[in-house]
C-alpha cells in the first residue's frame, strides 16, 4: 500500500503544478481536491462561495478530504484553507505524508489570483491569510519543501524527501 502525496500551502504556491509533475514522477494518480470539490457541489469554488458562503465550502471540503483520503497511490493537491479543519488533517494523514510547500508570498503576487474567492477582490489579503495560516502549514506539515526553482525541480526535491522520510 502506497502513501498518499498531500499537499498542502498558500493559495498560489504551487500545489496543482507542481502536484502533477510529481504524481507522474511517483507514478501515482493526480487529485486536485479542489476539482474533487466541484463536482461534489456542481458548481465552481466561487459560485460556492458566493451563493452558499465559506463554511458550505468547507463542509465539501471535508467531505471530499475524508472521501480520497480513503484511496491509495496518490498525490492530492488541496486548497490553501485545508489546514483550518483538523479533521481534514487528520483524513489526510492517515495514509498520506503531508508536505508544506512554502513559497514565498512575494512569488504568490506575481500569480493570477482571479479564480480564488478569498483573494479575488484584495491581493494584499494574501499577507494577512499568510500570518494566520503559517502555523498550520508547519504543524501539519511532515515535510516542508520550499517551492523556489522550476517545478520539475521542487517535484524531484518532493519526491527525494518524501523517499528519506519513509526510511
Amino acid at each position: 500500500m502506497e502513501n498518499n502525496i498531500v499537499l498542502i500551502g498558500m493559495p498560489g504556491s504551487g500545489k496543482s503544478t507542481v502536484g502533477q509533475i510529481l504524481a507522474q514522477r511517483a507514478g501515482y494518480s493526480f487529485v486536485d481536491l479542489d476539482e474533487v470539490i466541484e463536482a461534489k457541489a456542481q458548481k465552481t469554488i466561487p459560485r460556492i462561495f458566493a451563493e452558499d458562503g465559506e463554511l458550505a465550502f468547507r463542509d465539501f471540503e471535508q467531505q471530499c478530504a475524508e472521501e480520497v483520503s480513503k484511496r491509495c497511490g496518490l498525490v492530492i493537491a488541496t486548497g490553501g484553507g485545508v489546514i483550518l479543519r483538523e479533521a481534514n488533517m487528520v483524513a489526510l494523514s492517515q495514509n498520506g505524508i503531508i508536505v508544506f510547500l512554502d513559497r514565498p508570498v512575494s512569488d504568490i503576487l506575481g500569480e493570477n489570483l482571479s479564480g480564488r474567492p478569498l483573494l479575488a477582490d484584495d491581493v494584499t489579503r494574501i499577507h494577512k491569510l499568510y500570518h494566520e495560516r503559517i502555523e498550520l502549514y508547519r504543524l501539519y506539515g511532515q515535510i516542508t519543501v520550499e517551492n523556489s526553482g522550476a517545478p520539475k525541480q521542487v517535484a524531484a526535491k518532493i519526491l527525494d524527501e518524501v523517499r528519506r522520510y519513509k526510511r
